[in-house]
């Protein structure tokens, strides 16, 4: 996704380098870039046309059409999942205290909700495999910090790959692939992504909120209440992914709760 794309290289350049000038420009001005021509662009960030291609080159675009496709793109899936979750005309208390108690029962409705048997095979692919392989982009790319993280303390090499997965990745017999796509929005915006991952030979786990995506791998549905909370499924897969390593127990009314 674009947004991970200029956010990397943000958080790695210098600030005074010309990838950091023109990715600054185009994230605060992301609307307007697909109206702009590559002049000015180029004179709005005090740089050269050739400096420009060369950036969107460096960006995985063949042309400056793609790139813009892209910025819409973007826009678009900015427009769909912008939900307004707090207002400063309404009681700030009031507010959190709803938050919260929406979130648990996020939390209880998924733990009770979803499936014990996928949600155990995965664990268990996770387990047995050597190294694991994370991808997600957006919101998703925090849950591949937090797994990767998670892992790297039970001794597990896992590796996040990269925003456009074009590294060239040499995956083993007991290696293992997790995509993460928490609405889906990667099987809408990232095809050529989905169709790259599809083409590797590797044991391959798909999780989202989307219940109908059509993946001919193994998947993992999280189940919630309201999608209005689905990008905060960071919380509902840590539940989900704790259900299976012990984490959580089953009661005799079926309620989970936490063990350890």
């Amino acid at each position: 996704m674009l947004l991970d794309k200029l956010n990397i290289i943000l958080n790695s350049s210098d600030e005074f380098s010309p990838k950091y000038i023109i990715s600054s420009f185009v994230k605060n001005n992301l609307y307007e870039i697909p109206s702009m021509s590559i002049d000015a662009i180029a004179l709005s960030c005090h740089t050269s046309k050739s400096q420009i291609s060369k950036y969107v080159k460096s960006l995985g675009y063949e042309t400056m059409k793609d790139f813009k496709e892209d910025c819409l793109d973007n826009i678009s899936g900015m427009e769909r999942t912008n939900k307004i979750l707090f207002s400063l005309q309404n009681s700030i208390k009031k507010q959190y205290t709803d938050f919260t108690t929406n979130i648990i029962d996020e939390l209880h409705f998924t733990m009770n909700q979803i499936d014990e048997i996928n949600l155990l095979k995965l664990v268990s692919d996770l387990k047995k495999s050597k190294r694991i392989f994370v991808y997600g982009h957006g919101h998703a790319r925090t849950l591949c910090t937090y797994i990767q993280n998670e892992l790297s303390t039970k001794q597990k090499e896992t590796i996040i790959c990269d925003v456009d997965f074009e590294k060239e990745y040499h995956f083993q017999d007991n290696d293992l692939l997790l995509l993460i796509s928490i609405n889906g929005n990667t099987f809408y915006f990232d095809k050529r992504v989905v169709h790259h991952i599809l083409k590797c030979s590797v044991n391959t786990w798909l999780i989202s909120c989307k219940d109908n995506i059509n993946f001919s791998r193994n998947y993992l549905y999280i189940p919630t209440l309201n999608d209005k909370y689905n990008d905060y499924a960071d919380m509902l897969a840590k539940s989900a992914l704790g259900i299976g390593d012990g984490s959580f127990e089953k009661k005799e009314d079926q309620e989970w709760i936490k063990v350890r």
